[in-house]
């Protein structure tokens, strides 16, 4: 058998790791790229710099460029959230809480009432919720234009009183700003964790944008919904006392759910962290760890199919959408 060349094996360690090296230094200056676009002024030092030392060392581009990247990045980190003189309207207040005992009152609920997507009522409540009545929680996703990769997630807390309070963490928009994900990747909106009605929250989004909407009930006691409460209370007041800003991939409307999810299981394999990035799988891994309720012999497929709420539920009586939402997943 003809032995290989100790050369030819070096030579070729050499030239993949340096394609790996400069496919890596690509990907890092295609998000400065972007960084610079959506925030100009973090450019000025990555190229003053970079130019400074180009003119020091012309035959080295590599690594002026890795300069570049890594001032950007700095810069990055000091670029504080958003903190517009005004918000758009459906994310223009904050929820406030107070807690006495175990009575939890939520300042700034939402409660809108919607004639269509953009035409509504914009309605902001004071409810109160005794936490020694909580009875469990239900994981709600739903989904857009086809993707069943990326979803949007929420939280229902459900009471023995019959009130629902919805947790949904929404990309925060200032006024006369639209959203896109590239932009969301550069601290361009803020972060808010909505606290609502189904009536709002859900219906917005069955009844009006016609998007799939998913609601499984959790198996989770009483207790440890209310620990999954306090602790989005926890996540929503820091949001706001930080000016969070939210992130396409790091922290999105399912870090905090994941987050939730790991005060509650600390034990969480660490991979488990990325799953808001691809947050469609999320309902699937909270099946696999039997975090669901579901009947015997019951398939995730089958799951799904049933706890997937159909289009203009009640339309004319908003106040009977959470009893109409639960009689069709236990029918």
């Amino acid at each position: 058998m003809k032995k290989i060349n100790p050369k030819i094996i070096k030579k070729t360690l050499i030239y993949t790791w340096c394609g790996v090296r400069w496919l890596i230094l690509a990907l890092c200056l295609l998000w400065a790229l972007g960084l610079w676009i959506y925030q100009p002024f973090c450019l000025l030092l990555p190229v003053a710099v970079a130019g400074f030392y180009l003119l020091l060392k012309r035959k080295r581009v590599e690594e002026p460029l890795w300069a570049a990247f890594l001032l950007s990045a700095v810069c990055y980190t000091f670029i504080p959230g958003p903190q517009p003189k005004q918000w758009q309207t459906p994310w223009a207040h904050a929820p406030e809480f107070e807690l006495k005992g175990d009575v939890l009152t939520v300042r700034n609920m939402r409660d809108f009432r919607y004639r269509s997507e953009h035409d509504y009522d914009p309605i902001w409540r004071t409810e109160s919720y005794n936490l020694s009545t909580i009875t469990g929680a239900d994981f709600a996703e739903c989904h857009w234009d086809g993707m069943e990769a990326i979803c949007h997630t929420m939280i229902s807390f459900n009471f023995a009183d019959g009130k629902h309070l919805v947790v949904s963490a929404e990309t925060r928009l200032p006024e006369g700003v639209e959203q896109n994900a590239i932009g969301g990747l550069y601290k361009k909106y803020g972060l808010i964790y909505l606290f609502g009605t189904e009536e709002d929250i859900y219906a917005l989004r069955t009844n009006h944008r016609h998007e799939d909407l998913l609601l499984m009930p959790m198996k989770v006691k009483p207790e440890g919904a209310r620990a999954m409460l306090m602790h989005f209370v926890q996540l929503a007041q820091e949001a706001e006392e930080n000016h969070t800003a939210y992130n396409t991939a790091s922290n999105n409307c399912s870090s905090g759910v994941m987050s939730t999810f790991r005060h509650m299981a600390p034990d969480m394999p660490a991979y488990y962290d990325l799953a808001p990035i691809h947050n469609g799988s999320i309902s699937r891994l909270l099946y696999k760890h039997g975090a669901l309720i579901t009947r015997p012999g019951e398939s995730y497929d089958a799951l799904r199919k049933r706890c997937y709420l159909r289009y203009d539920i009640s339309p004319d009586s908003p106040e009977t959408y959470s009893t109409a939402i639960r009689e069709i997943i236990n029918r």
